[in-house]
């Protein structure tokens, strides 16, 4: 009975420039930084642990080109440590490395191979079984089904693809390299190891098509666990195919709802009770957590109208907790305790504005004019705001009825005062 077990990785982005960052002043910009580097060690260190026989890296092993040779080194170093145990490792350049110009200049350790970025190539590993099938990106956007130019599988070995793809499209990510699971499927291949899609998601079962996910989350838009997928081969079927979690930052979107909440204390402990919960699922790695207050509060108004005092409180509340910790933003998203279709229909100032933002929403016309205004003043910001994980995409509809939504929330306890005083 012969056993083989082997690595699917992706989307390693080493050294991740992470934008951004600094306009958090409490942000532990290093460790994040660091993030991508201690994830790829512990991919190393995993696959010697395990004692596992092949390690595919399915693209993007970059951000970018490295930004000096003590980047390559450190990858050489530890690509090295699979080559000295016999562990041999094949790479295919994805959209992000493609034409990174340094790396060209990297001498693999002896057992990395990367497979040819101008046509289809493949390895056999005929002391495995395997045989390793794929084509690197020469270039950043590749916009044609490259995948089917692949060769034939190999008789009597098991055949692996690896492409870095989108398939026929993934929310947040390019169509590069597109391509359907039926096309993949006619090749005959016995796996498919995807890159490119930054969440883990198993495509198909009939062979398995699979994105791993990337080792480690970039930013809040990249929650939950993530890492590898190991596969085990018994006699040249698959016997098994495992999940297994590298990253040492986990990021987290905290959900709380303070409908219940009538103080500053029981807000704390509302809050406190769903990062808990957030911990526990990070199991001790440092949490980078956006955290979003929701819910028809009497709190509201004093919310609204003392946001920074609320989230300096909520801050420093959660640094005195034991975890490991970071809030990386906090978003208010609270409503007033009141009936909004009813204040819509008075006749006074606050109904005709409440009636103009639900016009804004529902008119195609006054929607156009409005993205208009936020378009010109979206091209005067400077290009690093443009980059932020948080900045508004004004492609996504449902992201402006999110902001006029926000205002209509906002404006409330103002004009009901208001209405109150005059």
């Amino acid at each position: 009975m012969s056993l083989v077990r082997f690595v699917h990785a992706a989307d390693i982005h080493l050294d991740s420039p992470l934008k951004g960052l600094e306009k958090y002043e409490s942000a532990p910009v290093d460790r994040i930084r660091e993030a991508t580097r201690v994830a790829f060690k512990n991919l190393i260190i995993f696959c010697l642990e395990e004692k596992v026989d092949l390690l595919l890296i399915s693209g993007d092993l970059f951000d970018g080109d490295l930004k000096d040779f003590k980047a390559g080194l450190f990858l050489t170093d530890q690509l090295k440590r699979l080559s000295n145990a016999q562990i041999p490792t094949v790479i295919i350049r994805g959209n992000h490395d493609a034409e990174a110009k340094m790396t060209k200049k990297i001498h693999w350790p002896t057992l990395v191979h990367e497979l040819n970025v101008k046509k289809p190539a493949s390895i056999k590993f005929e002391n495995l079984g395997i045989a390793v099938h794929g084509q690197g990106y020469a270039e950043r956007d590749i916009y044609d089904d490259i995948s089917q130019a692949y060769p034939e599988p190999v008789a009597g070995l098991f055949n692996i693809g690896m492409l870095h793809t989108a398939l026929q499209g993934r929310d947040g990510h390019a169509a590069y390299a597109p391509t359907s699971v039926d096309k993949l499927r006619s090749k005959g291949y016995d796996y498919w190891a995807l890159g490119h899609v930054h969440k883990r998601e198993v495509v198909d079962t009939n062979p398995p098509i699979i994105f791993p996910g990337n080792i480690q989350g970039r930013h809040a838009k990249e929650i939950g666990p993530k890492g590898v997928t190991l596969v085990t081969i018994e006699d040249g079927q698959i016997e098994s195919i495992t999940e297994h979690f590298l990253d040492v930052v986990r990021w987290d979107h905290c959900h709380v709802d303070l409908a219940d909440a009538s103080n500053e204390s029981e807000v704390y402990n509302a809050i406190r009770k769903v990062i808990n919960e957030s911990e526990e699922r990070a199991e001790g790695r440092l949490l980078a957590c956006r955290l979003t207050l929701l819910g028809a509060t009497e709190l509201h108004a004093d919310i609204v109208s003392r946001q920074e005092e609320w989230a300096y409180g909520i801050r420093a509340e959660m640094t005195d907790s034991d975890g490991d910790i970071w809030i990386e933003k906090i978003r208010f998203k609270t409503q007033a305790k009141v009936d909004i279709e009813q204040l819509r229909t008075q006749d006074n100032p606050l109904g005709g504005v409440l009636r103009k933002l639900e016009q804004l929403k529902a008119s195609n016309e006054d929607r156009a004019d409005l993205l208009n205004c936020l378009t010109t003043i979206n091209g005067k910001l400077p290009p690093q705001y443009k980059q932020w994980t948080d900045a508004l995409n004004l492609n996504d509809p449902a992201q402006l009825d999110e902001l006029l939504d926000g205002i209509t929330q906002s404006i409330i306890p103002k004009l009901l005062q208001d209405a109150g005083e005059s």
